[in-house]
């Protein structure tokens, strides 16, 4: 897909969902250009395992990590990742008020994860990650996002 930003790409959680359940985004496999630049995190492959539907999801996503493993492209958050996730998510619930952290902790982890490797996060939930951009920001942390839908026309 031309339309994608240059350099490393992380995609999110619903990127691969629509894309296992309803073959959208098909250059996510197709695109050899794409697939070289993509990082996988193993935050975003634990959501798919957890909310895979079948034997055939869960050994799409077996094939998936094993290929990300292989290439050294498999990503997971640090200790001090997962230390500064929930410093922001304190401080974010502190400065805005309250915050179901359980919804949010995992997507704070991948928005960390992008921003460590230099990746844009490619999403169909611009939305929420424009809020984590903002907290990211602030602790000196450079998120880019691009906004699947706004290319796709969902």
């Amino acid at each position: 897909m031309s339309r994608l930003p240059h350099g490393k790409l992380i995609f999110d959680t619903s990127v691969y969902i629509r894309h296992i359940r309803e073959g959208m985004y098909g250059w996510i496999e197709d695109d050899d250009a794409v697939i070289r630049r993509s990082l996988l995190s193993v935050v975003i492959a634990a959501e798919l395992y957890a909310g895979a539907r079948s034997a055939d999801e869960k050994g799409h996503l077996d094939a998936l990590c094993r290929w990300h493993q292989q290439l050294g492209t498999l990503c997971f958050p640090s200790a001090h990742a997962w230390l500064e996730a929930g410093q922001m998510l304190g401080r974010y619930a502190r400065v805005y008020g309250g915050l179901q952290m359980v919804n949010h902790f995992r997507d704070i982890l991948i928005a960390l994860e992008a921003a460590r490797n230099g990746a844009t996060l490619v999403t169909e939930n611009a939305r929420d990650f424009l809020r984590w951009r903002k907290l990211l920001r602030s602790a000196g942390c450079d998120l880019r996002l691009f906004d699947v839908c706004k290319v796709s026309g969902i």
